[in-house]
């Protein structure tokens, strides 16, 4: 991660990639082959109204963004790429209405292919919604 400084990394995640920005997610933390996101809660998020749960849409791009965040951390030029080719989440208990903490860790780093794990637990219980798998596609240059 030589290339990214911590802010050019925090505005990258938060602000250029408009879906984060639209969904408010916060990086929380950023290490080599590893990255932690905030979605703050905001009922904008429910996906079902009569029990205040969150989407489920939004906790699936969450945990992407953090896999993709951990991802981002191999690559070293502005020109390097990483895409998501496969994600696998299973929902384990349902989205409150509270902030959720994604984190993003790197299992194996190939020369093509990275792939991730991800959980998604909510910021206060810190109770477990979600676990994801993911392989990323990465072109460096």
């Amino acid at each position: 991660m030589d290339l990214w400084d911590i802010d050019n990394f925090k505005h990258l995640l938060e602000q250029y990639i408009p879906f984060h920005k639209l969904i408010g997610i916060k990086l929380v933390e950023v290490r080599k082959g590893y990255a932690s996101i905030l979605i703050p809660y905001k009922p904008e998020l429910v996906g079902d109204p009569r029990v205040k749960r969150i989407h489920g849409g939004v906790i699936s791009t969450a945990m992407d963004a953090a896999g993709g965040a951990a991802g981002m951390t191999t690559l070293s030029k502005p020109e390097d790429q990483i895409a998501t080719i496969d994600i696998r989440v299973d929902y384990l208990h349902p989205g409150k209405p509270e902030d959720i903490i994604c984190e993003g860790q790197i299992v194996r780093d190939g020369s093509a292919v990275i792939f991730t794990k991800m959980t998604a637990h909510h910021r206060e219980s810190n109770e477990l919604i979600a676990e994801a798998r993911a392989i990323y596609r990465v072109k460096r240059f």
